[in-house]
C-alpha cells in the first residue's frame, strides 16, 4: 500500500503543444497508468488529485529567452519576437498571440543604475522609483556585475523628485525597486534589497516623511557580507496591508521568510520553508516567484533549490515535478504557471 501511494504521488503527465496550438496528450508513464487503472477503485481520489497537476511543454519557433510578467498578464520573448500569453481552447488553456508593444518598464535615467528600471504606481503619494549613484564599493557581484546602487530616487504625485543616499558601508543590491502600500494606510512605501559590509542583505522600506524620502523600517540582515536575499512576492492581509515574502540565501539552502510593516514597526517570521530558491547566482532575473489564486486561495509559487520542482510553501500543496531545471521568471495567467527550462522550453503548469 505504501509503495502504491508513493507511485501515485510521483505521477505527472507531460504534454506538448505544437505551433498549431492543438495539444496532444502523451503519457510518460504507460506502465504506471496501467497500474493506476487496477488501483482506481481504491485510490480514486488520489488519482484525481494527481491528474489535476498537469505539465505542458509548448513548442515555440525559437528557444524562449525571457518571460515577462506584467500585472495579471504574461509575455514570452522568443527569437526576438514578443508574444502575449492568452486564454484559448487548447488543452493547456493558454496560447501565444503576437504582441505589438513591449511590456518592460521604462529604463531608469542614463545616470542611474545600469539595466535598472523605473517602478511605477497608479495611485498613492509615490508614483515612480529607481536606483541611482552606481558604485563598485560592495564586492559581491551576485547579480552578474560589480555595480550596485548608492541611492534610491522617488517621484511624488506632485512630480517632485526626492532621493535617499546610503552611507559608504551600504548599497542597494537590487535592480528595480517595488512600490506598494505595505501597511494599508493609503500612502506608498518603496521596498528595496539593501546590503551592508557587516550584515549582508536585508529588506529596506522607504517612504515620504515631511516631503523627504526616508527609511521607515528594515528587516533583519543575513548576518555577514555577501549573503544575499531576494524578494518573492506580496500577499494581501485581512487588515488591508501586505505581507512581504522573501528567500534568504537562495543559492545556499534557500529559507523562506515573511515580513510585515505595521504602524511603523517591522515584524518577521523566519524559516517558514527551506529548500526553496528564486534566483540563480550571477543572473539579472529576479522574478522566479509569483503570487496568485489557486483553488480559491492565494498562494506563493517558487522553485525548489534545484529548480526542478514548483513549490507552494504557504498552503502545503504538493510539489510539482518539472521536465528540467527552470532559469527564467515565473508568471501566472488564468490560474496556470508559465515558466521556462534551461534549454528554452516553454512550460505551462496547471496546479
Amino acid at each position: 500500500m505504501a509503495f502504491s501511494i508513493a507511485l501515485l504521488r510521483t505521477l505527472w503527465t507531460t504534454r506538448r503543444s505544437p505551433p498549431t496550438r492543438n495539444d496532444r496528450r502523451r503519457s510518460s508513464f504507460p506502465a504506471l497508468t496501467a497500474m493506476i487503472a487496477v488501483l482506481a477503485p481504491l485510490w480514486a481520489s488520489l488519482v484525481t488529485a494527481a491528474h489535476a497537476q498537469t505539465v505542458y511543454q509548448v513548442e515555440t519557433a525559437a528557444p524562449v529567452e525571457r518571460i515577462i510578467a506584467a500585472g495579471d498578464k504574461a509575455y514570452v520573448l522568443a527569437g526576438g519576437e514578443i508574444s502575449e500569453v492568452i486564454s484559448c481552447h487548447a488543452e493547456s488553456g493558454l496560447c501565444l498571440e503576437p504582441a505589438t508593444v513591449s511590456p518592460d518598464p521604462d529604463p531608469a535615467p542614463a545616470d542611474a543604475l545600469p539595466d535598472g528600471r523605473i517602478a511605477t504606481a497608479i495611485s498613492g503619494d509615490i508614483r515612480q522609483a529607481w536606483f541611482a549613484r552606481p558604485t563598485e564599493r560592495y564586492a559581491h557581484g551576485v547579480l552578474g556585475d560589480a555595480v550596485e546602487a548608492g541611492s534610491l530616487v522617488a517621484v511624488t504625485v506632485s512630480g517632485e523628485q526626492v532621493e535617499a543616499v546610503l552611507p559608504e558601508h551600504q548599497v542597494f543590491e537590487d535592480i528595480t525597486p517595488r512600490i506598494a502600500d505595505l501597511d494599508g494606510d493609503g500612502t506608498n512605501e518603496v521596498i528595496a534589497i539593501r546590503s551592508s559590509t557587516s550584515g549582508g542583505a536585508g529588506v529596506a522600506i522607504y517612504g515620504l516623511v515631511n516631503g523627504a524620502l526616508q527609511l521607515r523600517g528594515a528587516g533583519t540582515e543575513n548576518g555577514r557580507a555577501n549573503r544575499w536575499l531576494n524578494i518573492a512576492g506580496l500577499v494581501a492581509r485581512a487588515d488591508g496591508g501586505l505581507t512581504l515574502y522573501g528567500v534568504r540565501t537562495p543559492h545556499i539552502g534557500g529559507r523562506l521568510f515573511a515580513l510585515d510593516f505595521r504602524n511603523g514597526t517591522v515584524s518577521e517570521r523566519n524559516d517558514i520553508a527551506t529548500d526553496v530558491s528564486n534566483h540563480i547566482i550571477g543572473s539579472r532575473e529576479l522574478g522566479m516567484s509569483a503570487v496568485g489564486m489557486f483553488g480559491g486561495r492565494v498562494e506563493l509559487v517558487l522553485p525548489s533549490q534545484d529548480r526542478r520542482r514548483l513549490r507552494f510553501p504557504l498552503a502545503g500543496r504538493a510539489d510539482i515535478a518539472l521536465p528540467g531545471a527552470i532559469d527564467k521568471a515565473i508568471a501566472l495567467v488564468e490560474g496556470r504557471v508559465i515558466t521556462v527550462t534551461e534549454d528554452g522550453t516553454l512550460i505551462i503548469v496547471s496546479p
